[in-house]
C-alpha cells in the first residue's frame, strides 16, 4: 500500500546547516559594514565634506554619512553573497536589516573600536536570523508585509 507523505506547503525548508550560514554571513556584513564606514568616512566623506570648516555641522555628520553609505554597499554585497549560498529571497533580508541598522554606526560612535565592531557584528548577525527565518514562508507578500512591519517597529523603538 502507497504511503501519503503531506509536506508542509506554506514554508520553505531550511537546513540548520543553511541558517548558520546565513547568521555567519550576517556577522561578517557587520565587520564590513564597520571596516568600510571607516574607509569611506576617512578617505571620501571626510575629505570632501571637512575640506573647509565654514559649517562643522556638515564635519559633525561625516560619520554618519559615511555610515549610511556602507549600509547601501554591504546591502548590495550581502545579496550576492545570498544568491550564490542559495538563501530564499535575499533581497528582503538584505533591504530590511539595511532599513533596521541603518543608523549604526551613529550609535555605535562613541564606543571603543573593537565594542563597534562586536555591536555591529552581532546587531547584523540577529538581523540576518531575523529575516532568514520570516523570509521561509512560501507566500511573498505575506514575508513583504511582515517585514515591512517588523521594520517600523524597530526603528519605532529605535528612535526611543
Amino acid at each position: 500500500m502507497a504511503q501519503v507523505i503531506i509536506e508542509d506547503r506554506e514554508v520553505i525548508a531550511r537546513t540548520w546547516v543553511m541558517w548558520g550560514r546565513t547568521i555567519a554571513l550576517g556577522a561578517l556584513m557587520g565587520l564590513i559594514f564597520w571596516l568600510v564606514t571607516i574607509l569611506v568616512g576617512r578617505y571620501a566623506v571626510e575629505p570632501l565634506v571637512c575640506r573647509q570648516v565654514v559649517d562643522a555641522t556638515m564635519c559633525t555628520n561625516a560619520t554618519s554619512l559615511a555610515g549610511n553609505i556602507s549600509a547601501v554597499l554591504v546591502a548590495a554585497l550581502a545579496i550576492v553573497a545570498m544568491v550564490r549560498m542559495g538563501v530564499a529571497r535575499p533581497i528582503i533580508i538584505a533591504a530590511a536589516s539595511a532599513a533596521i541598522l541603518w543608523n549604526l554606526s551613529t550609535w555605535t560612535m562613541g564606543l571603543f573600536w573593537v565594542e563597534a565592531i562586536i555591536w555591529s557584528a552581532l546587531l547584523y548577525a540577529l538581523s540576518y536570523a531575523l529575516f532568514g527565518w520570516i523570509t521561509r514562508y512560501m507566500t511573498l507578500w505575506v514575508t513583504i508585509v511582515i517585514s515591512l512591519v517588523i521594520v517600523v517597529i524597530i526603528r519605532i523603538a529605535a528612535a526611543l
